[in-house]
């Protein structure tokens, strides 16, 4: 039970883009369940979650069971739409209920997707991350969907992103509208789409806009683009006049270098410093490196009263203290090993899912992969039992090695852009390492 740590829900895309008249509320709630279940998706048909905790999620009353259970049952009988924007082309359409089943016993809820539903939902290929403390900020159902379809398009590395062109008919049913609401688009646009978009750019740190598409002078498609609102940081903020300077010329200006000055290093970078004074090809990753152990050096210097003037010498005649370079050597190798446990370790979780994906989709893998065996040992571990599966399932030795068969032998077009980045990224942490 550790559904209040729980702040975000991974949505599949072909679950966003569902066509019901779904209400504000079932659909906070789904989210909610959904975000219970995520992890266990895989593995398991049903799933817990104490009353109190989604009572507390939803903002309920924990002692009103019968709203609850009326909740739970709209969602038994609400039967949807999938991939109506078709995002994710992989997927087919389809229709199911919101939940296969519901019941409440002892304080507990238990509750299951349909097998199908269940499916598209683990680890979809096109997803978007929706934060659940904010969709209870909404107060229109229109604003939550239309909150959903943008952040669906959201593109993180960018801050922006935006929806294709949908006809009306499409955006309606998108709405849970039927076909006869809002016979007129201008009453559409003012009492949905416009209050809509208003409540998102109010709540949120998104900016959302829509555009027309004209067909013989009436309104027929609508796109919306979502951006993020830029954030002052808080090195803008105290530093108002070196938001356009080189990284390095920040740093000293940070480090109280007049700002001329910090320019003029930046931009002569080694020229600047005395010919004599040069350190040996290598020593330093880049000048901004060099720079960074002269600034830290002024901070272990007694006494100093004009730490600027200390930089720039340290700077010029290459200053040497062996405590701080020995001191950020070691930074720098925790640093290194950090990132490569970490990023070990993302490889190792991206493997295990395209593992479990790759036997739950084709369960007959397993003994495929068991006939390859050729290692006497293991084969002798695998013979003592009675079934491939029943080895798979409580011998590590066995089940290792039938993974590993299992990711050469039926996984490499899957692992082959996970294994070149894996390789790309420890390069990377390797030659910063080395330089």
């Amino acid at each position: 039970m550790r559904l209040a740590e729980i702040n975000e829900v991974i949505k599949a895309s072909p679950a966003i883009q569902i066509q019901s008249k779904i209400t504000h509320l079932q659909r906070r709630a789904w989210n909610i369940l959904l975000a219970n279940a995520y992890n266990e998706l895989p593995d398991k048909e049903v799933h817990v979650v104490s009353i109190a905790e989604l009572a507390a999620k939803l903002g309920f009353d924990s002692n009103n069971h019968d709203h609850l259970k009326a909740m739970l049952r709209s969602l038994r009988n609400c039967e949807v739409e999938w991939n109506i924007l078709g995002k994710d082309k992989k997927q087919e359409w389809g229709v199911a209920g919101l939940l296969a089943e519901a019941r409440i016993r002892d304080g507990i809820c238990f509750y299951q997707f349909s097998h199908t539903l269940r499916q598209k939902l683990y680890n979809p290929s096109v997803y978007a991350k929706l934060n659940l403390h904010l969709q209870n900020q909404f107060k229109s159902q229109y604003a939550l969907i239309l909150w959903e379809i943008c952040f669906d398009y959201f593109d993180t590395k960018r801050g922006v992103g935006e929806t294709p062109f949908i006809s009306l008919d499409t955006f309606k049913s998108l709405m849970g509208l039927g076909e006869t609401d809002y016979p007129e688009f201008k009453i559409l646009s003012r009492d949905l789409i416009k209050v809509a978009i208003k409540e998102i750019n109010d709540l949120t740190d998104y900016h959302v806009e829509v555009e027309y598409k004209r067909i013989t002078r009436k309104v027929a498609e609508l796109k919306f683009r979502i951006e993020k609102v830029k954030e002052i940081s808080v090195q803008e903020s105290i530093y108002p006049d070196i938001e356009d300077l080189p990284t390095v010329a920040v740093e000293l200006v940070q480090a109280d270098v007049n700002r001329p000055v910090a320019q003029k290093i930046a931009s002569q970078e080694w020229e600047y410093v005395n010919p004599d004074k040069l350190p040996d090809p290598g020593t330093y990753a880049d000048f901004a490196a060099y720079v960074s152990e002269k600034i830290e050096m002024s901070l272990d210097v007694a006494g100093m009263k004009n730490r600027a003037g200390y930089i720039i010498k340290a700077i010029r005649e290459n200053y040497q203290n062996h405590e701080v370079r020995k001191a950020r050597e070691i930074r720098a190798e925790k640093i290194k090993e950090k990132a490569l446990e970490d990023l070990q370790t993302e490889f190792n979780a991206k493997r295990a899912t395209i593992l479990r994906q790759s036997i739950h989709a084709e369960p007959e893998l397993i003994e495929q992969a068991a006939e390859r065996i050729t290692i006497p040992f293991v084969l002798k571990r695998l013979n003592e039992y009675d079934s491939v599966k029943e080895a798979y399932d409580e011998s590590g030795l066995v089940k290792a090695q039938i993974d590993q068969m299992i990711i050469d032998a039926f996984c490499q077009e899957q692992m082959a852009p996970v294994i070149a980045a894996f390789e790309a990224e420890k390069a990377k942490i390797l030659g910063r390492a080395q330089d």
